[in-house]
């Protein structure tokens, strides 16, 4: 969706008027009772994983060591590397369990929620560098619910169940695609994909190739109890009036139409047939809706998705949310569960699967397991050698996403500098639109509207909550997203699809080397991060506090030398600790996750 104050309303899928529509609302939002819930042991993830080395005779990787454990698991958790304080704190700290509360701590600060909605607002909404973007206002709504300790059944039941205005329900957002309504056929398969792990849109045109279950058939029920939904746009309102409502009368007409079908064309007869296919709403499962019941179709369909019978969905977030800790999942393709793609680990899966569902589908108590379990810390390095990636014998080594590489960047940025980007970023979108919904507004109301200019109505309530609304994101949450959706615009590929991670393009080279971001962190600047350890730092702790800020670790003896003699050797000015400061970032240790 390239713009919230940009949308195209959805094609119908009956020509009588029907398209896809919505359900009724859900209950409104509650803290999640799974967070006061016991939680079992991360000790049943530790004897599974360990129960697949024994039997395949691996030998795992040595402990991560603290400086590896710090630097990960604050890019899996908040999506950042930690600052120099956060920094100096843990690895200064000698408590046995500091690993243990450094990760609760982490779990319960607010940006783990705004990382972890970035994350789910991409496998549901596409993102760019608009300033303004749909997906961000997604996220910022799934971070919220998220913090608020929602259980993610109720935020995927929101979703399933989305209904209203765009101003008022950021859940729509999925039902909307660059700048238009989206396709039914696409939103089945990006929910079904998205929440369930299942490519149904394979059995679109024919029945699937590796799953037998995935009929055509089965498609057409799936489809169906989106038959009645509709995703519209005013755009005689300003800012355009995107809405998500249901059409059940659609049902009556294409029933009245297919009980006289014999009266009519063959050509006609064969348009009503297939629209009969699309309104025998059922579950993959076999579970029905009857004809009558259509104004309720989605909130049926919503209960039978988050049911405690439908493994398959636990399976899903339990699979996607270890994916997020190990960089990949149990099941690989992550969202492709066909009887191919076996788990490599069943028993684990299902374990974790029933751990969402005994929490309350917190996803706090989920990560929490995985994060303290001893393969999450294993150190990358010393793994054996006939370790496959799913033995999870070693952490892996994986590029840093493009919102954790901008988080990286933003991370070394001082308040200041961060305040400056958003200005010329979110605040100046956010100005312009006002200035222009205001000019034409009392054009408007003085009557003097050009001539062959459209004639707009004006929603400023609206205005109002999409203004105060991403004015709410935080700074360095907004401007993450917002440089990691430039990030990713920046680098598609020849079908243009945007990237979302470091390919090794040209692209992507050039702005990491040549940046803004990197080159104004360089900089020896006042307000710069070497301006600000020139202040702070007495000239013999200056190199390790480089270290610490860059990589979240003291140097080596061997490292801290040899910088030292190129200081030295450049007489220490300003332009050799910018050329070590650039070399630094230029490393692989702080392009990837280890």
């Amino acid at each position: 969706m390239r713009t919230l104050l940009a949308l195209s309303a959805l094609g119908c899928l009956l020509c009588c008027g029907a398209a896809i529509s919505l359900a009724q609302d859900a209950p409104a939002p509650q803290a999640d009772a799974g967070n006061t819930r016991a939680e079992p042991a991360p000790l049943s993830i530790d004897a599974e994983i360990a129960r697949v080395w024994a039997r395949d005779g691996i030998k795992p990787a040595k402990p991560a060591s603290d400086e590896e454990f710090l630097r990960r698991v604050y890019l899996d958790t908040v999506g950042a590397p930690p600052s120099y304080a956060e920094a100096l704190a843990f690895l200064d700290d000698r408590a046995p369990d500091k690993r243990a509360r450094l990760i609760n701590d982490l779990l319960m600060d607010p940006r783990w929620g705004q990382h972890f909605g970035t994350q789910w607002a991409l496998l549901l909404s596409n993102r760019d560098g608009n300033p303004l973007s749909g997906n961000q206002w997604f996220a910022s709504w799934i971070a919220g619910e998220l913090n608020n300790g929602t259980g993610f059944d109720k935020i995927m039941r929101r979703i399933v169940t989305a209904q209203g205005d765009l101003a008022d329900n950021p859940a729509i957002v999925p039902y909307f695609a660059d700048g238009q309504g989206i396709q039914l056929a696409d939103l089945v398969g990006k929910l079904s994909r998205g929440l369930r792990g299942v490519q149904i849109q394979c059995a679109q045109c024919h029945d699937h190739h590796y799953d037998p279950a995935l009929t055509q058939k089965v498609f057409e029920g799936y489809a169906s109890w989106f038959a009645v939904t509709r995703a519209q746009v005013d755009n005689g309102i300003q800012p355009a009036r995107a809405f998500v409502f249901e059409e059940p009368g659609a049902v009556k007409r294409v029933v009245d139409l297919y009980n006289k079908r014999m009266t009519l064309r063959a050509d006609q007869r064969e348009q009503v047939e297939t629209y009969w296919r699309f309104i025998q709403p059922s579950t993959p499962d076999g579970a029905k809706a009857e004809h009558k019941d259509a104004a309720s179709w989605r909130t049926t369909y919503a209960d039978w998705l988050v049911s405690d019978d439908n493994i398959q969905t636990r399976r899903y977030v339990a699979n996607r949310l270890w994916s997020f800790a190990f960089g990949s999942g149990i099941v690989n393709p992550v969202d492709d569960f066909t009887p191919v793609n076996s788990a490599s680990h069943p028993e684990l899966l299902d374990w974790l699967a029933d751990l969402l569902r005994d929490s309350g589908w917190n996803l706090r108590a989920l990560y929490r397991a995985m994060l303290n379990s001893r393969a999450y810390q294993l150190s990358s390095a010393g793994a054996d050698k006939k370790a496959q990636p799913w033995h999870f014998a070693a952490y892996p080594v994986r590029q840093l996403s493009a919102d954790q590489f901008i988080g990286a960047l933003l991370n070394l940025m001082s308040d200041r500098q961060i305040a400056d980007n958003v200005k010329q970023s979110r605040d100046a979108a956010l100005d312009r639109f006002a200035a222009e919904l205001a000019r034409n507004k009392q054009a408007a109301d003085e009557g003097k509207v050009e001539p062959n200019r459209p004639r707009y109505k004006y929603d400023l309530q609206a205005w109002d909550k999409f203004s105060k609304g991403f004015k709410a994101i935080p700074a360095r949450t907004y401007i993450t997203r917002f440089g990691a959706g430039r990030f990713a615009a920046l680098s598609q590929d020849d079908e243009m699809n945007a990237s979302e991670g470091f390919t090794g393009s040209i692209d992507q080279a050039l702005l990491v080397l040549n940046g803004a971001f990197t080159n104004g962190l360089a900089a020896n600047t006042p307000e710069g991060l070497l301006g600000r350890i020139t202040r702070e730092f007495a000239a013999d702790r200056r190199i390790e506090a480089v270290y610490l800020h860059v990589l979240s670790r003291r140097p080596t003896e061997a490292e801290a030398r040899r910088a030292g003699d190129f200081m030295a050797a450049n007489g220490n000015k300003p332009q050799a600790a910018e050329d070590l400061l650039f070399a630094l970032l230029m490393t692989t240790e702080f392009g990837t996750n280890h």
